[in-house]
Protein backbone atom coordinates (compact mmCIF):
# COMPACT_ATOMS: atom_id res chain seq x y z
CA UNK A 1 0.00 0.00 0.00
CA UNK A 2 1.35 3.52 -0.85
CA UNK A 3 0.60 6.86 0.50
CA UNK A 4 -1.58 7.44 -2.92
CA UNK A 5 -4.09 4.75 -2.19
CA UNK A 6 -4.08 5.48 1.40
CA UNK A 7 -5.38 8.74 0.01
CA UNK A 8 -8.02 7.32 -2.50
CA UNK A 9 -8.93 5.25 0.46
CA UNK A 10 -9.98 7.92 3.00
CA UNK A 11 -11.52 10.05 0.03
CA UNK A 12 -13.85 7.11 -0.88
CA UNK A 13 -14.93 7.33 2.68
CA UNK A 14 -15.67 3.14 2.50
CA UNK A 15 -12.71 1.62 4.42
CA UNK A 16 -13.22 -2.35 4.69
CA UNK A 17 -11.87 -3.24 8.34
CA UNK A 18 -9.50 -5.68 6.90
CA UNK A 19 -7.98 -2.15 5.15
CA UNK A 20 -6.88 -0.48 8.09
CA UNK A 21 -3.81 -2.54 9.88
CA UNK A 22 -2.16 -2.05 5.91
CA UNK A 23 -2.70 1.73 6.57
CA UNK A 24 -1.24 1.91 10.31
CA UNK A 25 1.35 -0.20 9.32
CA UNK A 26 2.66 1.38 6.15
CA UNK A 27 2.05 5.20 7.06
CA UNK A 28 4.49 6.68 8.80
CA UNK A 29 4.46 10.32 10.89
CA UNK A 30 6.35 12.81 8.10
CA UNK A 31 3.68 11.90 5.56
CA UNK A 32 0.88 13.00 7.84
CA UNK A 33 1.93 16.69 6.38
CA UNK A 34 0.69 15.36 2.79
CA UNK A 35 -2.64 14.92 3.60
CA UNK A 36 -5.41 17.01 3.68
CA UNK A 37 -7.37 18.08 6.77
CA UNK A 38 -9.87 16.24 5.56
CA UNK A 39 -8.01 12.60 5.23
CA UNK A 40 -6.13 13.84 8.32
CA UNK A 41 -9.93 13.69 10.23
CA UNK A 42 -11.10 10.78 8.12
CA UNK A 43 -7.48 8.97 9.32
CA UNK A 44 -8.08 10.31 12.86
CA UNK A 45 -11.51 8.52 12.95
CA UNK A 46 -11.07 5.78 10.91
CA UNK A 47 -8.46 4.77 14.04
CA UNK A 48 -10.48 6.36 16.90
CA UNK A 49 -12.78 3.87 15.96
CA UNK A 50 -10.87 0.89 15.33
CA UNK A 51 -9.27 1.50 18.72
CA UNK A 52 -12.35 1.80 20.36
CA UNK A 53 -13.87 -1.73 19.07
CA UNK A 54 -10.77 -3.56 19.62
CA UNK A 55 -11.47 -2.75 23.33
CA UNK A 56 -14.69 -4.97 22.69
CA UNK A 57 -13.55 -8.77 22.10
CA UNK A 58 -16.61 -9.52 21.07
CA UNK A 59 -16.12 -7.48 18.20
CA UNK A 60 -12.96 -9.51 16.37
CA UNK A 61 -11.53 -5.86 15.67
CA UNK A 62 -8.21 -6.07 16.58
CA UNK A 63 -5.16 -3.43 15.98
CA UNK A 64 -1.75 -5.07 14.57
CA UNK A 65 0.42 -2.23 16.20
CA UNK A 66 -1.27 -0.07 19.02
CA UNK A 67 1.25 1.79 19.97
CA UNK A 68 1.87 3.02 16.06
CA UNK A 69 -1.82 3.71 15.99
CA UNK A 70 -1.85 6.16 19.21
CA UNK A 71 1.31 7.75 17.72
CA UNK A 72 -0.58 8.45 14.61
CA UNK A 73 -3.30 10.13 16.91
CA UNK A 74 -1.10 12.15 18.61
CA UNK A 75 0.54 13.39 15.52
CA UNK A 76 -2.83 14.49 14.32
CA UNK A 77 -3.62 16.22 17.28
Amino acid sequence: MNLSKIKSLLASENISANQVNPIIDYIEIQQLGELTALEKGDLRELINNMLLLSQDKSSGAYVNNPDKAESILEALD
